[in-house]
């Protein structure tokens, strides 16, 4: 559960989750962080803790970026981190909605068997009542027998 400061609430997931970056990933040396990601041209940080938070700040410079490299990350996230814009990131594979097959509008979900995949969800449709099971992830012909038999 993270906290999200747009929504004032403990969530597992919402709309102000980000996707993780697309960039290199550095294993750091740190108490509390695992790894460092950053995309010179969007100008975003991305920090993986070792609590299996993911978050992102947006603005910082190379400079900066380098210069945390370099130097302890944990005096950064002291001192400097709360300057920065900061988005969760969303580290679900699962998606947030999908498509009704039958009317083409989002569908929400009304139960989950996991949050991370091998994951089964049930999606309901609110303009036309449809519910619909889907399943994210390879589940083993072993697993799916002793589990739904």
């Amino acid at each position: 559960m993270v906290f999200c400061r747009e929504c004032r609430k403990q969530v597992e997931e919402c709309e102000h989750f980000v996707p993780p970056l697309r960039a290199r990933h550095v294993v750091v040396f740190d108490p509390r962080v695992k790894t460092l990601a950053y995309d010179e041209r969007q100008r975003i940080l991305e920090i993986g803790f070792k609590n299996g938070q993911t978050w992102q700040l947006r603005g910082v410079s190379a400079d900066t970026y380098a210069t945390i490299m370099d130097q302890n990350i944990s005096s950064f996230l002291k001192f400097v981190a709360h300057r920065y814009q900061t988005n969760p990131v969303r580290t679900s594979v699962l998606p947030v909605t999908e498509a009704c097959p039958d009317c083409i509008q989002p569908m929400t979900i009304r139960h989950k068997t996991a949050t991370q995949p091998p994951a089964r969800i049930l999606w309901h449709c609110h303009n036309c009542n449809k519910a619909t099971w889907k399943t994210y992830g390879d589940v083993s012909s072993r697993e799916t027998k002793q589990r739904w038999h």
